[in-house]
């Protein structure tokens, strides 16, 4: 993974001298060529067979998109106990297709111009560097899938996600009630029984299918039913009464409240109020998730032995996401650009997680890319990708799975502002292309 990610940096270094040395000799001075650069968006490496390559650009990012979710959704689940294969030889090798094919849609089958292009390789090299010392695969692969969806439909990347997801999570849940899988069908955690649906821990097959309704609301936006959202109700409830998810449980059915509000709203653009109150979401949320751990009292030897006894209460709803960030409070140090984590304490909460695994330096770029996106959807109106990106807010205050694109992908909707592009821009008819 080391070598890709330095592959793509190098190569997109190389992609810029190029575009200068092409646009001077075609402007004439090094002026000029600067500000059509600056301007005028373009294919990498010359505009040769751009029809074409913009064509298979949108295909190679739905195939390593779709590969991705296929990685996840069966080599990750309990079928790499049974057939131990899938994770030492069949998942390299399709991380080498889907690592290929989004750098390939990233180097000949998108569209730049300078401050783009600029903006965007500034925050890859920040999380290549980060990564270096967090070495989270997941954190790459999100960030290289960011990359690589600028000039993709966001309906065409949602069906090549809900095309791959759906069915391979069907053939996860019939080999595990086959009794093919390991393990059984229930787990004991704190002498409650939890459903695992075929997967390693309840949350991970939560995770899962929230990613999956989440697909499917951006596939469909504006033009979701009341059934629809009925539909994505009863998907909060099985989980909440199935697997006992509660991350996922409660996201869907604040999903699903949240949608019934933007059907009522319609398509009516907010004001700068209403859209700057909804990118201060990023914050408050944040600055709860790091203040309230310093209200903890140790009160015993167990992690969540805390008081006093509202924060013990909050402490419980949240399934001890409070306490164990305490813990990391007084395990880990804070470095710049990230470190690698110990198994405990497990810190599920994404902006004490981003804190430590990455570094302060891209928790504040990451809030910041939040926030942007969050006020120019607000702005526009597009009420359903609010809801969306509100929802995964909440659902990063319970779980780090928001850094799998498998359980967010809603991530898809930063491209707009990962790129620097135009509020107006974020949803053409096309999606997010550039046209």
């Amino acid at each position: 993974m080391f070598g890709f990610a330095n592959a793509l940096l190098l190569a997109l270094f190389a992609a810029a001298a190029l575009d200068f040395v092409f646009a001077w000799r075609h402007n004439g001075t090094p002026a000029a060529a600067l500000r059509s650069l600056w301007q005028q968006e373009h294919l990498l490496f010359g505009n040769w067979k751009a029809a074409a390559r913009l064509r298979l650009g949108q295909y190679a990012f739905c195939l390593g998109l779709a590969i991705y979710e296929f990685i996840v959704v069966f080599c990750n689940s309990m079928a790499r106990e049974q057939w131990p294969w899938l994770q030492t030889r069949l998942s390299p090798v399709l991380d080498v297709v889907m690592y290929l094919a989004l750098f390939a849609k990233i180097l000949l089958g998108t569209r730049y111009n300078w401050r783009s292009l600029g903006l965007a390789g500034a925050l890859y090299f920040i999380a290549r560097w980060v990564y270096f010392n967090g070495q989270n695969i997941w954190f790459l692969g999100l960030v290289v899938v960011l990359l690589a969806a600028k000039d993709v439909p966001l309906p065409r990347a949602m069906k090549a996600f809900l095309g791959c997801g759906v069915p391979t999570l069907a053939l996860v849940e019939v080999l595990h009630f086959a009794g093919i899988l390991a393990p059984g069908a229930t787990s004991e955690r704190n002498g409650s029984f939890r459903l695992m649906f075929g997967y390693g821990h309840p949350n991970t097959f939560g995770g899962i299918v929230f990613g999956l309704v989440l697909a499917w609301v951006l596939l469909r936006r504006a033009r979701m039913r009341w059934v629809e959202l009925a539909a994505v109700a009863a998907v909060g409830i099985f989980l909440l009464v199935g697997p006992a998810s509660r991350s996922s449980a409660l996201c869907a059915l604040l999903l699903a409240v949240l949608l019934a509000l933007a059907k009522v709203l319609g398509p009516k653009p907010g004001n700068r109020l209403f859209a700057g109150l909804s990118a201060a979401l990023v914050p408050l949320v944040g600055a709860v998730s790091l203040i309230l751990p310093l209200f903890v009292v140790k009160i015993g030897p167990w992690a969540n032995d805390i008081g006093p006894a509202w924060l013990k209460r909050l402490d419980d709803l949240l399934t001890c996401r409070i306490s164990l960030s305490w813990a990391a409070y007084r395990v880990y140090d804070i470095k710049i650009a990230g470190q690698m984590l110990y198994e405990w304490p497990s810190i599920d909460n994404i902006f004490v997680y981003l804190l430590y695994q990455f570094g302060p330096v891209l928790l504040l770029l990451a809030a910041c890319l939040m926030m942007v996106a969050l006020y120019g959807y607000a702005r526009q109106g597009h009420w359903q990708e609010v809801a969306c990106l509100v929802v995964i807010l909440l659902y990063g205050y319970m779980e780090t799975q928001v850094l799998h694109i498998t359980s967010d992908p809603a991530a898809l909707l930063l491209c707009g502002a990962i790129f620097a592009l135009p509020p107006s821009r974020w949803n053409t008819p096309e999606g997010l292309t550039t046209e």
